[in-house]
């Protein structure tokens, strides 16, 4: 068995490695497309910007504070703010040291410093308004919790008060985010109610620590497929995600954390041939599916992990793991389908609700490219680069073995694309910010193709986005 140089470090950490790393060679790099990439979205960013101005003075219903993002220009500090410029010289460090660090050190050191950025972002609103009442919000989970009697009696008759109706009225109907997610979302807070851990401050607690697993998902995901060097450089920018600023005290983090934890384990399980891992990581995207119908796009991750694992490997070697992995899938399937839930019937109640409020009225002439700018902004205009990034590696890639750049690559297009499909669909009209954190967390893994200098500055330009918009921005998460 052949390591890279980053994984001969210490005996202990060899013996983690059950495969082969693939050659990590450096893709060539063209800073002009780097350079054109940025300035591409930035670009778009202040397209949607000044163009939603201009609409809103127009009398246009964009139901946004300041556009593309929902909030409201508000320039503030908070006693987090200290703390979270700590976070990044912390990071910027954590990138210097994590070739030479052993795997599992540097993945305890980067949840760690995940937890501080996610809890620090989060405090410079303050403990109430940033944390422990943000949940609390009518529009949120927490509301109609004392509505439900059981789960099983909430499963049964969930999709009959997701829309207005002729016998379901505004005080029947489910408030928004519970409408408009699958029950399992607001059951994972009746649970925490439940065992009397009630209240906005546990709630957004919980939130923090689901969304921060996708910090350390993501790079154990890439190195199961081979790419353990590209790991380690994602390490310090999963650490620093900048969507962090949405993730935190905000369902659609956890959601996230749950999505790519089970992409991690059947990345696991198939590389290890481990059925169990496999069958959990299954049971995780399960739950995904019934926590954001969103989430079915992350099944495009998914596909795309399972093809690089069979280019790799070949297909029996993985096809207990995935096998797994999809009977885990189906047996939440099976399981909500027995107590009286159908997710396609609920998807279609959802679609009836959503155009009876205001995304009837949100022209999506607009959102089509403000969706995507929301995105980038939240989660770093820097994507565009690690982007063309993963394109010119796949390019460079071409009639040549496989290499670490070209898993890093595919999967960080995945996310890409599955934000794409969503912003199509029309099913997502302002917010993405924060509905499509799941993708951004897999497209962020296209800056493990940056390294060295570039490196540094994209990390230190990622992490600066998040406290620019944390700070400038009074955001409703």
């Amino acid at each position: 068995m052949t390591l890279s140089p980053a994984h001969s470090a210490t005996d202990g950490d060899r013996r983690q490695i059950p495969l082969a790393a693939l050659p990590d060679p450096p893709a060539p790099v063209r800073r002009s497309a780097d350079l054109l990439a940025l300035a591409g979205a930035l670009t778009l960013i202040a397209v949607a910007a000044v163009v939603g101005r201009v609409l809103s003075a127009r009398g246009a219903q964009l139901f946004l504070g300041d556009p593309p993002l929902l909030g409201s220009w508000a320039p503030h500090v908070g006693w987090g703010t200290p703390v979270a410029v700590a976070c990044l010289v912390v990071g910027l460090r954590l990138q210097r040291v994590a070739p030479a660090l052993p795997w599992r050190r540097l993945l305890l050191a980067g949840w760690l410093l995940n937890v501080l950025w996610l809890c620090s972002l989060a405090l410079v609103d303050g403990f109430q308004r940033g944390w422990a009442r943000v949940l609390l919000d009518p529009n949120e989970y927490l509301q109609d919790l004392p509505r439900i009697a059981g789960p099983l009696s909430f499963l049964r008759t969930f999709t009959g008060f997701i829309a207005f109706s002729d016998t379901v009225d505004g005080t029947q109907v489910w408030p928004t985010h519970v409408a408009g997610h699958p029950p399992l979302a607001t059951l994972v807070f009746w649970g925490l109610d439940r065992i009397g851990l009630d209240g906005g401050a546990w709630a957004g607690a919980l939130c923090i620590l689901l969304s921060s697993a996708a910090a350390v998902a993501m790079p154990v995901a890439l190195r199961e497929l081979g790419a353990p060097d590209s790991a380690r450089r994602l390490v310090p920018f999963a650490a620093l995600f900048p969507g962090a600023v949405f993730m935190a005290v905000s369902a659609d983090g956890l959601f996230a954390g749950v999505a790519v934890g089970g992409l991690a384990l059947v990345c696991r399980g198939a590389a290890r041939g481990e059925v169990a891992a496999g069958l959990l990581g299954g049971l995780l995207l399960g739950a995904a599916l019934f926590l954001n119908y969103g989430l079915v796009l992350f099944g495009v991750v998914v596909l795309v992990a399972g093809l690089v694992g069979v280019a790799r490997h070949g297909l029996r070697p993985v096809l207990r793991a995935w096998s797994a992995a999809v009977a885990g899938v189906l047996t939440v399937t099976a399981l909500h389908l027995l107590a009286g839930f159908a997710w396609w019937t609920g998807l279609a109640q959802l679609r009836i609700r959503y155009y009876q409020g205001i995304a009837a009225v949100r022209p999506y002439s607009y959102f089509v490219y403000a969706n995507l700018a929301a995105w980038l902004l939240a989660c770093s205009p820097l994507l565009a680069v690690g982007a063309v990034r993963s394109v010119g590696a796949l390019v460079a890639g071409r009639g040549r073995p496989w290499s670490q750049d070209r898993v890093v690559a595919l999967l960080a297009l995945a996310g890409v694309l599955a934000a794409v499909l969503a912003d199509l669909s029309g099913l997502s009209k302002a917010e993405t910010e924060r509905i499509w954190l799941a993708f951004g967390v897999v497209a962020c893994s296209g800056l493990a193709l940056l390294r060295g200098r570039a490196a540094s500055w994209a990390l230190l330009g990622s992490a600066g986005t998040a406290l620019l918009v944390n700070h400038l921005v009074r955001t409703g998460w």
